[in-house]
């Protein structure tokens, strides 16, 4: 007896949806990306702001190929079978430089960020940290808007899987979180809703 196999969507196929289709591409199938709420918009760009302030000044220069290039909304592409629209994601400026202007950046980023909705709560949690782990992406934050809190996790061990590394809440006032271990991040002002 033979078992049919369902056919398993790639990345033609999520390419082929209409440009104003917002879609991700799990484990070979497509999920369509619910619009964001106002809490999820916020905590998205409380972030994106700091974050990217914080980068900037990092920089040696703007040709420096080591600074990070913070990207919200970051269509990236893993393998035929996984393409990812990240809340958040910073990659090194000479991995972005070889990217094509049109569809997903081609660059492994060294942090990612997911801020957590009811409609993509398992892909986040579950799904997608699988197959950033399998992809050796360094850092992976959770951002819970609901909780106020943001779990950090990061690729340990010999086998190199993702541990838990820090976890905290609005009411912790001020933090430093790795990667962005200089960046001072009020949470209080990040979850300020």
């Amino acid at each position: 007896m033979h078992s049919l196999k369902e056919p398993e969507s790639t990345i033609e196929d999520l390419m082929a949806l209409p440009e104003d289709e917002k879609a991700e591409l799990i484990n070979g199938v497509i999920y369509m990306m619910a619009p964001a709420s106002l809490e999820h918009s916020r905590t998205c760009g409380a972030l994106t702001s700091k974050i990217t302030a914080y980068a900037e000044s990092q920089e040696r220069g703007p040709d420096d190929p080591d600074s990070w290039v913070i990207v919200p909304e970051a269509w990236t592409y893993y393998d035929r079978h996984n393409s990812f629209v990240h809340d958040l994601a910073a990659f090194l400026q000479k991995d972005v430089l070889q990217t094509s202007e049109r569809g997903a950046i081609r660059a492994k980023p060294i942090w990612v960020c997911e801020v957590l909705s009811p409609s993509n709560w398992i892909n986040d949690t579950q799904y997608k940290r699988v197959v950033l782990e399998k992809h050796k992406v360094p850092f992976y934050w959770l951002v819970d808007p609901a909780r106020k809190a943001i779990q950090v996790f990061e690729l340990k061990g010999e086998n190199e899987h993702y541990q838990i590394i820090q976890v905290v809440q609005a009411g912790d006032g001020t933090v430093r979180l790795p990667p962005f271990n200089d960046l001072e991040l009020d949470l209080l002002r990040v979850f300020k809703f």
